[in-house]
């Protein structure tokens, strides 16, 4: 058995000193596994110009360095990355750490496959061997907007995210189990309450996580909050950021294979995640953005992830590798528009480009 605690939260582009109070209220209560997912950790323009970096960025330092801080050496680092304004790091304790190098593996949602949205994950083996449980954490953010068309354009990006995201041939569905967390950007519609959620409704259509599943959610909103910590009144509150689980057992394979036809799920009552239970679902009262963190913590039975080998249904995108190369070229565009409307020197050489270009065209 292992705990492990998975901790979500939208920075609103902010920095310290709320990273420490995320930190502190993260790490309160033992686990074995954290993963601390974040979005809008920097602003996005400045982010996709370091999206495809191999190095990380001053922002998802300063995060790394507040829990590492809060920790104490208590538990390792084990996978650190980012895309765009989206951060994944996992911290793992010493006597569990993967005898394995992590797999890594990210996509940009936003138009154009920019990472102005993005998905990103990391895969962990929790063992020597190859038929070693494995476990994945994905931190994700999802377009925003609301009404119908916002509501597919959502449910379209989980779809890409699934099938973009890859760990050397095997797709995240492959994984024993996934904690898919984030802000999902979903509604609670006209009604502005969890019974009319968005999420919960494309859930049992089976037009988005199929196989997922979400503990009980019996906190208030996590968007749109005003610096008084009240809610927006222009905004209708809404469950916005989410942590989902799966588990990968006979149960998930029709719902899998339904999904990618897009077809409803099939009706039955098979269990789809008794190898995971929740000990507790939250979230955390941590000020500083306009939105609230959420963080579970659940009991990951490794024995019984072990005893699954199911068929998963083969959903790979096969134009992956163009959706990559279509969004380097896109975030690298947008991070030179944004270095030249941002450095005034190099503002001031277009200007004076664009008027010698003018006087020999023109004269």
């Amino acid at each position: 058995m292992l705990t492990v605690a998975v901790t979500s939260f939208n920075l609103a582009q902010r920095k310290a000193p709320l990273l420490g109070a995320l930190a502190a209220a993260s790490a309160a209560a033992p686990f074995d596994i954290l993963a601390v997912a974040v979005q809008e950790l920097a602003p996005f323009a400045e982010q996709m110009r370091r999206s495809h970096a191999t190095r990380l960025s001053p922002a998802m330092r300063r995060i790394v360095a507040a829990f590492d801080s809060e920790l104490g050496g208590t538990a390792i680092c084990a996978a650190a990355l980012e895309h765009g304004a989206v951060g994944l790091a996992v911290w793992v304790r010493p006597s569990i750490y993967p005898a394995q190098t992590p797999t890594y593996s990210k996509t940009g949602l936003g138009p154009l496959a920019l990472s102005s949205k993005a998905a990103i994950a990391v895969a962990l083996r929790l063992g020597s061997t190859g038929s070693s449980p494995t476990v994945a954490f994905v931190s994700a953010h999802l377009p925003a907007g609301v009404g119908p068309a916002a509501d597919f354009a959502r449910n379209r990006a989980f779809r890409a995210a699934a099938t973009r995201l890859d760990f050397g041939g095997r797709s995240l569905f492959d994984c024993h189990s996934v904690f898919f967390a984030g802000d999902l950007n979903y509604r609670a519609g006209l009604s502005a309450s969890f019974a009319d959620d968005e999420l919960c409704r494309s859930m049992r259509r089976n037009a988005a996580f199929p196989a997922f599943t979400e503990s009980d959610v019996n906190f208030s909103p996590t968007y749109k909050l005003l610096a008084s910590g009240t809610y927006n009144p222009c905004r209708n509150p809404a469950w916005c950021d989410r942590i989902l689980t799966y588990a990968r057992n006979d149960a998930a394979v029709p719902r899998i294979a339904a999904w990618r036809e897009a077809r409803p799920a099939p009706d039955d009552s098979s269990s789809l995640d008794s190898s995971i239970t929740c000990l507790r679902y939250w979230s955390l009262p941590v000020a500083g953005s306009d939105h609230l963190p959420v963080y579970a913590r659940f009991r990951l039975n490794l024995s019984c992830l072990a005893n699954y080998d199911a068929d998963i249904p083969a959903i790979a995108d096969p134009l992956r590798i163009y959706y990559l190369a279509l969004g380097f070229i896109a975030d690298r565009s947008a991070g030179v528009a944004y270095y030249i409307l941002t450095d005034p020197a190099a503002l001031l050489l277009l200007l004076v480009v664009f008027a010698a270009l003018a006087r020999t065209y023109c004269c």
